[in-house]
């Protein structure tokens, strides 16, 4: 049976911030995805943005994260410049391919936390002190 995507995205558009919690992907890289959903909102790169990981329940490769990271310039082509994205991870191996892949966004503010709050905090708490 065909592994299928099991994302869920919350679009708080008061506070302008994109909630994505990811518990799957598909393992085929042409199927719809994150991406896809994201379509659906008008101009996401102009939103922050949260990745929960949490619940992920499977293996998330550098080469699978790199693929996201293209798709995501595809979509964004640059104009999320000045955002921030924070990715929530507890497991250690996926925090730190996480913190690895920071570098492949550097016109976005990337950061790694354990818990949700924290990453949320940290993206409301820098949008206090930048006004």
């Amino acid at each position: 049976m065909p592994k299928r995507s099991r994302i869920s995205l919350t679009v708080d558009v008061s506070n302008h911030i994109l909630m994505i919690r990811l518990h799957s992907l598909r393992d085929e890289h042409d199927t719809p995805d994150l991406i896809d959903h994201l379509q659906g909102v008008a101009e996401p790169w102009t939103y922050d943005a949260i990745f929960d990981f949490r619940r992920y329940e499977a293996e998330l490769s550098r080469e699978h994260l790199a693929f996201l990271t293209q798709k995501w310039f595809a979509l964004t082509a640059g104009r999320d410049r000045g955002r921030q994205m924070a990715l929530v991870s507890p497991c250690p191996v996926l925090a730190q391919n996480l913190r690895e892949m920071r570098g492949a966004m550097p016109d976005r503010a990337v950061a790694v936390f354990e818990s949700f709050d924290e990453g949320l905090d940290w993206i409301k708490t820098d949008r206090l002190q930048a006004a």
